[in-house]
């Protein structure tokens, strides 16, 4: 194996993946030089879970937050403050690098309003400033509406918006923000657009992410992976691979506050 890419966007605590297979993946890439990842909150299930990798795994930095998705599911607004009262107690573990992810997702519109979903993400937004912490974005559809909120409460600490799955034409607004722009693995949107999202990208806000688990793969297989599409990356953007390699890594060190 070459060295892997650092990925920025996993989730290592995800309930259905076995722990020892995921320590197996681990134990893989950290003998081969691998430069690490931010594994990305979900609910509050999952912090121990996520603790547990951060501690024993010093390359994996680990954020905590609300997804979406995690607070459309909860039966009421009872149960999404009580999430939220546990989510205020996470953020003070020595493990925690960022808050996310945070955001917004068109697709429960019906069971969760926009609202509401507007309401917990400025709620996320303000934790992250008073806590000085970046940001982990989850936005689905409804970026005019995400990105009202992040100017008007702001993103001091920076951060990213994983998996961009906007209009390309937007990116700049995000980037104007101190947001990172994240590329993952599996696409949402078609060819084309990916590559016009990839040369839209600044140099300085470019990431790289598996977003796993999916697709049946190991980690470790996810993770060589995504350096394949690194190496795609740059022939779209028209660059080395070894300097794109390096300044994504960079990249998400800085927009994350990671440690080298």
């Amino acid at each position: 194996m070459t060295v892997p890419w650092l990925d920025s966007h996993a989730h290592l605590d995800d309930p259905d993946e076995p722990p020892e297979r995921v320590d197996a993946s681990l134990r893989q890439l950290v003998a081969a030089g691998w430069p690490g990842a931010l594994t990305a909150g979900y609910g509050p299930e999952r912090f121990v879970r996520s603790r547990e990798i951060a501690t024993a795994w010093p390359v994996v930095r680990r954020a905590v937050g609300l997804h979406p998705e995690y607070l459309a599911r909860l039966p009421d607004e009872t149960a999404r403050q009580h999430a939220l009262k546990a989510l205020r107690s996470e953020l003070d573990h020595p493990t925690v690098g960022a808050l996310g992810e945070i955001g917004l997702d068109r697709r429960y519109k019906d069971v969760w309003p926009l609202d509401e979903q507007l309401a917990y993400l400025e709620l996320g937004l303000q934790e992250a400033k008073a806590r000085r912490l970046p940001v982990v974005l989850h936005i689905v559809g409804w970026y005019g509406h995400a990105l009202d909120m992040l100017r008007r409460v702001g993103v001091p600490h920076g951060g990213a918006v994983h998996r961009w799955s906007g209009p390309v034409e937007l990116v700049p607004a995000f980037e104007a923000l101190g947001l990172g722009i994240a590329v993952a693995l599996e696409p949402r949107e078609n060819p084309e657009k990916r590559h016009a999202l990839v040369r839209a990208i600044s140099a300085d806000k470019l990431l790289l992410e598996t977003d796993w688990p999916f697709l049946e793969l190991s980690y470790a297989e996810a993770v060589v992976q995504m350096s394949h599409l690194g190496t795609q990356l740059a022939a779209w953007r028209g660059e080395a691979v070894e300097t794109l390699h390096i300044r994504l890594a960079e990249n998400a060190r800085r927009l994350y506050h990671l440690a080298p």
